[in-house]
């Protein structure tokens, strides 16, 4: 099993409007389930491929309708039928909407990520590619804390609509798939 997320050089931040299509990558975090971390920048793709293609199962956040379309503009349609847990998919299905990763490990963990989104597309921008890494691992970390939360108790937090904290049972399989072009677009049209 490996945890992954991915940075983009470009995002919908700006004035500017992209289409899935066009999201460049600047860096792709991944720990396995042993806790070592792996780098890919652009120019890894087919390094990451073969550490995707090993892998039992890929975790993201928000993953079958960003992380994987954008990873398949390099590595085509193939990557979208490996096998693929979406933690945001199965919190969705639970709770009847969609939290940010932000506010689910706030609740859940009791801290939160160190930035936001478009932080990262300022440090590519820029050139701080230490600062990029940094906060893309550390959103791995997230997602991988957030489901061994999970796993261990069976259970995760979120602040309800009206700010509440509130915790309900979880089930991560719900998140589960093996997803094709056409289930993927499924999954965004669900939401």
């Amino acid at each position: 099993m490996i945890f992954l997320d991915i940075e983009t050089q470009n995002d919908w931040s700006g004035e500017d409007i992209f289409r899935i299509e066009e999201m460049r990558v600047s860096y792709v975090g991944v720990i396995d389930d042993e806790g070592r971390e792996y780098d890919f920048w652009e120019d890894d793709m087919d390094n990451l491929m073969k550490l995707m293609s090993l892998s039992d199962m890929i975790v993201h956040y928000n993953g079958f309708t960003f992380d994987m379309p954008v990873l398949a503009n390099y590595l085509g349609d193939t990557v979208l039928k490996l096998p693929q847990l979406d933690l945001m998919v199965a919190v969705a299905k639970k709770i009847g909407f969609r939290p940010k990763l932000d506010d689910l490990t706030k609740a859940t963990l009791g801290h939160g990520k160190i930035g936001k989104g478009y932080d990262a597309v300022k440090y590519w921008a820029s050139g701080d590619l230490e600062n990029l890494k940094k906060y893309c691992l550390e959103d791995v970390r997230l997602t991988r804390q957030i489901y061994e939360y999970g796993i261990q108790n069976g259970s995760i937090k979120y602040f309800d609509k009206n700010g509440f904290l509130t915790e309900t049972d979880i089930d991560w399989s719900l998140g589960e798939r093996v997803a094709s072009k056409s289930e993927d677009e499924d999954v965004i049209s669900m939401f």
